[in-house]
């Protein structure tokens, strides 16, 4: 497994990722299957950041 990703560096990457499943859902519907691809892009990111925050907290205390 690669380097962890900076936490600021996730949010942009979730932002610009969610703006894109966006445009696919306007563009090819909700349904389809690259819209459905990119939520569970977003939604991998989401995971990862919401990981790395809480081992950050873990590892505070």
């Amino acid at each position: 497994m690669g380097r962890p990703i900076p936490n600021e560096a996730l949010l942009l990457e979730i932002e610009e990722k969610r703006k894109q499943m966006i445009q696919s859902g306007l563009e090819n519907g909700l349904r389809s299957d690259k819209t459905l691809q990119l939520s569970v892009q977003v939604d991998n990111l989401m995971n990862a950041f919401n990981q790395s925050r809480s081992a950050h907290l873990f590892y505070k205390h």
